[in-house]
């Protein structure tokens, strides 16, 4: 690649904009369009009118206009191009306002790659709905080596990573997170502030969508944290989390397709990893590239700040004890 090429454009009005071919298999199609209302027609007309709305809108500076980044946001909001547009701005916002979490994202940073030599996040494949399912085992997280940002740095690197593939932005994803091998350490050492952040990416300001999350074996000693965390989640995502006891109850939760020789199943989890690892090396560029587009921040810092309104704590005490945490 040229210096300073950039594998995607950020700028807002090119000549002329890429053409959409749809790729992935027949399901991918099916799923898209009894779920997402999308079918080739609504796809063309949404991303023409969303494209006219950067070219026009005069606090986005630059952006990616290619159609498999804008179809991020389409997808993630059944195709309301307000709601896209919405979602845009609020994506573009969060990565400006936190540049130390969402910014120079290099898998071959040498923090980054002692990260990922821990494989605390893991991609195991498509499950029979076409949801892409992801483990997550948060004691491979080292609290004496990396700091929350560090660690925060490395999760917006996956998210950047897979907002990428098209199946995801389709199928959603299910999530699976094993909490053996925890201490209080590796909860206590978020900030309130840091945990607020990281809720408002995951439930808001990324354009995430969940079918199911699944946890196992959370130390009772975390509790307390995870109530603050979770009294910052939008109502719908505290609904779709279930919690367990034992492994063997997750583990239940996990197709054959994608369940890993440790958890029971017939795949092999090194070569699980190696290949998540590989994908990620190679959307390098990609996600680098991202921190070529620009926004007026405090524009946007003004209209969400006074939007902000933040859900009760209480709730999140409730929720926990409908989800049978133990």
């Amino acid at each position: 690649m040229a210096a300073n090429q950039l594998p995607f454009a950020v700028d807002k009005c090119p000549k002329e904009y890429d053409e959409y071919k749809f790729t992935l298999k027949a399901l991918y199609r099916e799923v898209a369009k009894e779920e997402l209302r999308e079918d080739d027609l609504v796809r063309e007309k949404a991303l023409t009118e969303m494209r006219r709305w950067i070219a026009e809108n005069p606090y986005i500076f630059k952006c990616r206009t290619d159609a498999k980044f804008l179809l991020r946001f389409l997808r993630f909001r059944q195709f309301s191009v307000p709601m896209a547009c919405e979602a845009l701005e609020r994506y573009l916002t969060v990565r400006e306002l936190y540049p130390g979490w969402f910014k120079k994202l290099d898998c071959n940073d040498p923090i980054m790659q002692e990260i990922l030599d821990y494989e605390p996040f893991t991609y195991i494949g498509q499950d029979s709905a076409g949801r892409a399912a992801f483990l997550i085992r948060f004691g491979r997280f080292n609290i004496e080596k990396h700091s929350p940002s560090q660690d925060a740095r490395y999760m917006a690197l996956i998210l950047e990573t897979v907002l990428e593939w098209e199946e995801f932005q389709i199928g959603s994803c299910q999530v699976f997170v094993d909490y053996r091998g925890c201490t209080v350490g590796h909860f206590d050492k978020w900030s309130t502030s840091e945990l607020k952040i990281m809720m408002d990416v995951f439930s808001r300001s990324y354009p995430l969508r969940y079918g199911e999350i699944h946890g196992a074996k959370l130390p009772k000693q975390a509790v307390p944290i995870i109530e603050t965390f979770l009294s910052f989640a939008n109502p719908k995502l505290r609904e779709k989390i279930n919690c367990y006891p034992t492994i063997e109850e997750l583990e239940k939760r996990l197709e054959p397709a994608c369940k890993p020789t440790a958890y029971g199943g017939t795949v092999d989890f090194e070569e699980l990893n190696r290949s998540f690892r590989k994908r990620i090396e190679e959307q390098r560029e990609i996600v680098l590239g991202l921190d070529g587009m620009a926004i007026d921040v405090d524009h946007y810092t003004s209209v969400w700040d006074a939007e902000e309104v933040l859900p009760e704590a209480a709730a999140a005490g409730a929720m926990l004890e409908q989800l049978n945490i133990k």
